[in-house]
Protein backbone atom coordinates (compact mmCIF):
# COMPACT_ATOMS: atom_id res chain seq x y z
CA UNK A 1 0.00 0.00 0.00
CA UNK A 2 1.19 2.88 -1.07
CA UNK A 3 1.44 6.51 0.87
CA UNK A 4 -1.35 7.96 -1.73
CA UNK A 5 -3.63 5.09 -0.40
CA UNK A 6 -2.86 6.24 3.48
CA UNK A 7 -3.02 9.53 2.90
CA UNK A 8 -6.47 9.02 1.00
CA UNK A 9 -8.12 6.72 3.71
CA UNK A 10 -7.17 8.74 6.39
CA UNK A 11 -8.77 11.68 4.86
CA UNK A 12 -12.17 9.84 3.97
CA UNK A 13 -11.59 8.48 7.87
CA UNK A 14 -11.07 11.71 9.81
CA UNK A 15 -13.90 13.37 6.70
CA UNK A 16 -16.60 11.24 8.61
CA UNK A 17 -16.05 11.21 11.62
CA UNK A 18 -16.35 15.50 11.44
CA UNK A 19 -19.60 14.81 9.22
CA UNK A 20 -20.91 12.38 12.00
CA UNK A 21 -20.19 14.64 15.06
CA UNK A 22 -20.90 17.95 13.84
CA UNK A 23 -24.43 17.92 14.21
CA UNK A 24 -23.65 16.82 18.18
CA UNK A 25 -21.19 19.46 18.96
CA UNK A 26 -22.96 22.39 16.76
CA UNK A 27 -26.02 21.53 19.29
CA UNK A 28 -23.62 21.19 22.58
CA UNK A 29 -22.18 24.89 21.33
CA UNK A 30 -25.49 26.57 20.77
CA UNK A 31 -27.47 25.48 23.86
CA UNK A 32 -23.54 26.77 25.94
CA UNK A 33 -24.00 30.17 23.81
CA UNK A 34 -28.02 30.35 24.91
CA UNK A 35 -27.69 29.48 28.39
CA UNK A 36 -24.26 31.73 28.77
CA UNK A 37 -25.88 34.44 27.85
CA UNK A 38 -28.96 33.73 30.22
CA UNK A 39 -26.44 33.35 32.95
CA UNK A 40 -24.68 36.69 32.25
CA UNK A 41 -28.47 38.94 31.83
CA UNK A 42 -29.63 37.07 35.49
CA UNK A 43 -25.94 36.86 37.30
CA UNK A 44 -26.68 33.34 37.77
CA UNK A 45 -22.58 31.20 37.77
CA UNK A 46 -24.03 28.01 38.81
CA UNK A 47 -22.34 24.93 36.72
CA UNK A 48 -25.29 22.92 36.83
CA UNK A 49 -27.19 25.17 35.08
CA UNK A 50 -24.77 25.35 32.13
CA UNK A 51 -24.25 21.42 32.25
CA UNK A 52 -27.53 19.85 32.28
CA UNK A 53 -29.25 21.47 29.70
CA UNK A 54 -25.87 20.87 27.14
CA UNK A 55 -26.23 17.21 28.27
CA UNK A 56 -30.21 16.93 27.90
CA UNK A 57 -29.35 18.98 24.24
CA UNK A 58 -26.55 16.07 23.10
CA UNK A 59 -28.71 13.14 23.74
CA UNK A 60 -31.53 14.39 22.02
CA UNK A 61 -29.45 14.83 19.37
CA UNK A 62 -27.89 11.50 19.82
CA UNK A 63 -31.45 10.28 19.63
CA UNK A 64 -32.85 11.75 16.25
CA UNK A 65 -29.83 11.64 14.65
CA UNK A 66 -29.02 7.95 15.37
CA UNK A 67 -30.72 6.33 12.65
CA UNK A 68 -28.68 8.48 10.23
CA UNK A 69 -25.53 8.30 11.90
CA UNK A 70 -25.82 4.44 11.82
CA UNK A 71 -26.62 4.28 7.98
CA UNK A 72 -23.89 6.58 7.38
CA UNK A 73 -21.21 4.90 8.60
CA UNK A 74 -22.77 1.22 7.82
CA UNK A 75 -22.61 2.84 4.47
CA UNK A 76 -18.91 4.26 4.85
CA UNK A 77 -18.14 0.74 5.79
CA UNK A 78 -19.55 -1.09 2.61
CA UNK A 79 -17.87 1.59 0.43
CA UNK A 80 -14.86 0.75 2.43
CA UNK A 81 -14.63 -2.98 2.09
CA UNK A 82 -16.08 -3.15 -1.01
CA UNK A 83 -13.13 -1.11 -2.57
CA UNK A 84 -10.63 -2.82 -0.53
CA UNK A 85 -8.29 -4.01 -3.33
CA UNK A 86 -7.58 -0.93 -4.37
CA UNK A 87 -5.31 -0.61 -0.62
CA UNK A 88 -3.65 -4.08 -1.43
CA UNK A 89 -2.11 -2.96 -4.61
Amino acid sequence: MGVDAVVFLGRSMLREVVMLTAPILLAAVIVSLIVNVLQVLTSLQDQTLAAVPRLLATGAVLFFMMPWMWRHLAQYTINLLSDFHQVLE
